[in-house]
């Protein structure tokens, strides 16, 4: 995979041209806008988001793990197109990221009396270019793939990455501080070019938790980003505008198909890792954890002449006990 630049390089590329040492230009990592603020103020927003990679990172979309047709990830071929006469038999499907192109908006507001703002949105998009892998074949009488009619199928791929990050300006005795400070981010919304697939809700429950998803571009405060229990089951529900769309958990290492309950909605159940068991240390667990959902149409694993039509919502969470609002500044 190339990626132009990474986020850390890009938002420094932004901090040089905000602060005076460069021209933004259309292809520049950084665009302005409606009250898009000083330069100081613009360079130092984007030296602060570079230095806290995991608000704005999910390390889930771009990976090339493969989903199975299966449901719930079990063994078994479980693909069910919505007709008989589809045109191709998907046994696993994965993506390859050729190119990443990041950009970041910056929006400011809330003035104090020396006309300074106090607080500031950053809007990190990336366009994702590449391919869609189909893996498509006759499953034979005991559930497995027919080797000799094994074949992939090539889509070409683009989908508009997005989320946003919100900071306050905090007021220190100390003049050489970075005055901002991240406190809020939203879910990743990743969207395939003129999608019609499109994710209207996601439910999500545990033993201690229960709450719906219906706008990911809203804002989770670092201290109400979702706690989940580590090792403990979560369920998923996905409500689409279709009942046909093929919809799977998007996580490193765990991907599945959910079951489609017949009323565009879709359900899967996944047990969280235990980072306390994976890792030995401590600092090596990730204080913010992402998942996600994705939503694919059907002709999109079903027809090999139907163009690549997907979407998919990235959440971020909190494994207890962590307290990720100490976590940060």
């Amino acid at each position: 995979m190339r990626s132009r630049l990474t986020l850390a390089a890009a938002l420094l590329a932004a901090t040089a041209l905000l602060a005076g040492c460069g021209k933004s230009t259309p292809n520049s990592p950084v665009a302005g806008g409606a009250g898009s603020g000083n330069a100081l103020d613009r360079a130092a927003v984007a030296s602060v988001v570079a230095t806290q990679p995991e608000v704005v990172e999910d390390g889930q979309f771009e990976a090339t793990d493969a989903s199975s047709l299966a449901i719930g990830g079990g063994a078994g071929l479980a693909a069910t197109p919505s007709s008989a006469l589809a045109a191709i038999q998907p046994l696993r499907f994965w993506r390859v990221i050729r190119d990443v192109d990041r950009s970041f908006e910056f929006a400011f507001s809330d003035s104090d009396s020396t006309g300074r703002p106090t607080t500031a949105i950053v809007t990190v998009h990336k366009l994702l270019t590449g391919r869609f892998d189909i893996l498509t074949g006759v499953p034979g009488s005991d559930s497995t793939a027919i080797d000799s009619t094994l074949q992939v199928l090539h889509k070409p791929l683009a989908d508009h990455w997005v989320r946003r990050i919100l900071l306050k300006r905090v007021m220190s005795a100390d003049s050489t501080l970075n005055p901002w400070r991240v406190v809020a981010t939203s879910a990743v919304k990743v969207t395939s070019r003129n999608a019609a697939t499109q994710i209207v809700s996601l439910r999500v429950q545990t033993a201690t938790l229960d709450t719906t998803i219906t706008t990911p571009l809203a804002f989770f405060r670092l201290r109400g980003i979702p706690e989940l229990e580590p090792g403990a089951p979560v369920t998923l529900t996905v409500t689409t505008l279709r009942n046909d769309d093929v919809v799977v958990l998007t996580r490193v290492g765990h991907r599945f198909r959910f079951h489609n309950n017949g009323d565009d909605t879709y359900t899967g159940v996944w047990t969280l890792p235990d980072f306390r068991l994976e890792t030995a240390a401590l600092s090596l667990r990730p204080r913010i954890f992402h998942f996600g959902v994705n939503a694919l149409s059907n002709g999109t694993l079903f027809d090999d002449t139907a163009a690549y039509d997907s979407q998919a919502w990235i959440l971020p969470v909190v494994l207890k006990p962590d307290q990720i609002a100490d976590a940060l500044p």
